[in-house]
């Protein structure tokens, strides 16, 4: 899948628009008002306003759901990226005795106060046992075990369908630069599995700047 760019009305995946702020939205669901009322030859006032609003209150609640502060990839491991409703999905693929490690640049931040989101450990390798951990910093500074000797800001080791929500844990320094997710399966199974971090990012006071992702019609 592609991959977050830019902001805006950035393309982040195939079928979705990534919208940013209140200004592009207006002009995002009046052109979808204009191409809905217009179809087949003749006005339908109705019905592009009631897609209208309906797409508005599906964002208003996009925009409680996601994260303030994003992370986007930055290097090692790249994640796959999947969104579902209300949720954007990093997705790391573990492969059998397979190692991960992936630094994720932040979007802004100066007033987060903890992480977001909720990682999880997939479903169909019953034997999987997932080592993992999430470090915080400046760029350059977090390294495969923390960096500057920091303890991680989260740490853990899960079995199949095993999930921890991260709301709970606060930024102890301010808000960081840069975030690296690290993985390792420890069991000796044949299976594959997956670690996902839904909603990857940080929390500050209220929902953050207004954005959503708006779905695309299938080409």
């Amino acid at each position: 899948m592609a991959h977050a760019a830019g902001t805006g009305a950035g393309t982040l995946a195939s079928d979705v628009v990534y919208v940013n702020g209140w200004i592009p939205a207006v002009v995002l669901f009046a052109g979808v008002f204009l191409y809905v009322a217009a179809t087949d030859g003749g006005w339908n006032i109705v019905v592009g306003g009631g897609i209208v609003g309906i797409s508005a209150l599906f964002a208003f609640f996009m925009w409680q759901s996601l994260t303030d502060y994003p992370l986007a990839y930055r290097d090692g491991d790249r994640p796959a990226l999947d969104v579902q409703g209300t949720g954007i999905y990093q997705v790391w693929g573990l492969e059998p005795g397979a190692d991960v490690s992936t630094t994720l640049d932040v979007d802004g931040g100066s007033d987060a106060e903890k992480l977001a989101g909720n990682l999880s450990v997939g479903y169909g390798c019953e034997a999987a046992h997932v080592r993992w951990r999430i470090s915080a910093g400046e760029a350059g500074e977090v390294g495969e075990a923390g960096g500057a000797g920091d303890a991680p800001l989260a740490a853990g080791t899960f079995g199949e369908g095993e999930r921890r929500g991260l709301g709970d844990v606060a930024l102890r320094d301010g808000p960081p630069a840069v975030v690296r997710v690290t993985a390792s399966r420890l069991d000796d199974a044949t299976c594959d599995t997956t670690l996902t971090w839904r909603n990857a990012g940080f929390e500050g006071p209220g929902h953050g700047e207004f954005r959503f992702l708006f779905p695309m019609p299938a080409e």
